[in-house]
């Protein structure tokens, strides 16, 4: 059996670091820009991308609900339906990488909460079918004052 050849970084770690520093998330996700497009055509209004003024920068914020709503990557936030399988190199890295995006989405969500905001989030896994659309339906008609 022939063995895969790992290719090394030409770059060192601090540039590397340098490099990827300047990745910005925001805004080129597809999924967002799907979630974005389906707001649009059911006439879903209301709502802010990446408010500053939010802890967090939830991917859209409706404040008149004061709820705000991430869409996660399956991968990157570690969902535990689909339970992808972490890289093969690196494993340590990765495993306590997601691990530590997961805590620091379970710390947001608690302090957003213990500051008056409701919030959802939207699965990668999630926005192949239309479910999630009628769960944000009903959580926008809700009262906008009772928080959960």
């Amino acid at each position: 059996m022939a063995r895969a050849l790992i290719r090394r970084d030409p770059l060192t770690i601090s540039e590397r670091s340098t490099r990827m520093s300047r990745v910005r998330s925001t805004g080129n996700r597809s999924t967002e820009i799907m979630v974005e497009t389906l707001l649009r055509a059911a006439k879903i209004a209301g709502w802010r991308k990446h408010p500053q003024d939010i802890p967090g920068r939830p991917d859209f914020y409706f404040p008149k609900n004061k709820l705000a709503v991430f869409v996660d990557g399956c991968f990157w936030h570690a969902c535990p339906r689909c339970a992808r399988r972490i890289p093969s190199t690196r494993r340590q890295f990765w495993k306590t990488k997601l691990l530590g995006n997961q805590r620091r989405d379970n710390r947001l969500r608690r302090l957003l909460v213990r500051r008056g905001f409701k919030t959802m989030r939207l699965w990668e896994h999630e926005l192949r079918g239309a479910h999630w659309l009628g769960r944000l339906q009903r959580r926008l008609a809700e009262d906008p004052t009772v928080i959960d």
